[in-house]
């Protein structure tokens, strides 16, 4: 397989790999079977916001105390599971499977992702968008687009900065944010995170990662075990070949919105997935 994992977006801003991974403690290590299966979270939800109901007693008069909005923030869409203290980092799914995901860094040029949806839709495959909370925020309609074509979105952070290298109060900002875009249109914050400026996607993130992503909502970070380096632009041909030469059952495949290399590439990887007895479908179907 190739290793290496890929800086997301048309910046290319590559960070620093993380840290070598954890032991394998529950916490820290990464899951590569198919044990993924009975522990796959549900979606992140943003905060509930309450208002409290004002007293209309005439002998207590209205006091801005009694209007104050309060904030919780579930970890998950079930209100009865307990809050994780750590998320899981995950590489790939079964090896047995028959199904691969294909997962894409969402931001950049709107004309080259609706052909990305359009190959998707003519070849019958379902992605995993890791959506950059403000590109789905300045193209709202986008969130139902992807949706409507069959794709699950999730949290690639708000601004994709150099996720690593920021203190644990941004992280939580762009954690946060990106999850509150993505609710705002569509219901949930997404089932998985994947921090930006990642540049090893079999890598374990920090501890720091781990633990915010999970006070966000999220039970997993997902990396990837396929990188095609599409993101370098070396053309169609190298992004098609470099993809189906690693690609196995199980596998998750980092790839990316807005470049035309990996627009022209998309229908052939998919027909060799196809060759494969493969089929693409979205990580929550992979890992369920």
């Amino acid at each position: 397989m190739v290793a290496a994992a890929a800086a997301c977006g048309k910046t290319n801003d590559a960070a620093p790999g993380y840290p070598p991974p954890l032991d394998g403690s529950a916490t820290g290590a990464s899951a590569a079977s198919g044990s993924t299966a009975s522990l796959l979270p549900p979606p992140a939800t943003a905060p509930v916001v309450t208002r409290a109901t004002p007293s209309t007693s005439t002998a207590t008069p209205r006091t801005l105390a009694s209007e104050t909005s309060t904030v919780s923030t579930p970890s998950s869409t079930n209100s009865s599971a307990p809050a994780l203290a750590s998320a899981r980092f995950v590489i790939r799914g079964p090896a047995t499977s028959d199904k691969v995901g294909l997962t894409f860094h969402t931001n950049g040029d709107l004309g080259m992702a609706q052909q990305m949806l359009d190959t998707a839709a003519r070849r019958n495959a379902r992605f995993t968008n890791f959506v950059v909370g403000n590109w789905i925020d300045a193209n709202p309609l986008w969130a139902k687009k992807l949706l409507d074509g069959g794709h699950e979105l999730a949290n690639h952070t708000y601004t994709h900065p150099t996720f690593a290298a920021l203190s644990r109060v941004a992280m939580a900002g762009e954690l946060s944010r990106c999850r509150d875009a993505l609710a705002k249109l569509s219901g949930n914050g997404g089932r998985f995170f994947r921090p930006s400026g990642t540049d090893d996607g079999l890598a374990t993130p920090s501890a720091a990662i781990l633990e915010e992503a999970a006070k966000a909502g999220y039970g997993i970070v997902l990396g990837w075990d396929v990188e095609p380096f599409d993101y370098k632009d070396p053309g169609a041909a190298a992004v098609q070949q470099r993809t189906l030469d690693a690609i196995k059952g199980g596998s998750i495949v980092s790839l990316h919105f807005g470049h035309q290399g990996t627009v022209d590439a998309l229908d052939g990887i998919l027909v060799g997935i196809a060759d494969r007895g493969l089929r693409a479908v979205t990580v929550t179907e992979l890992l369920s």
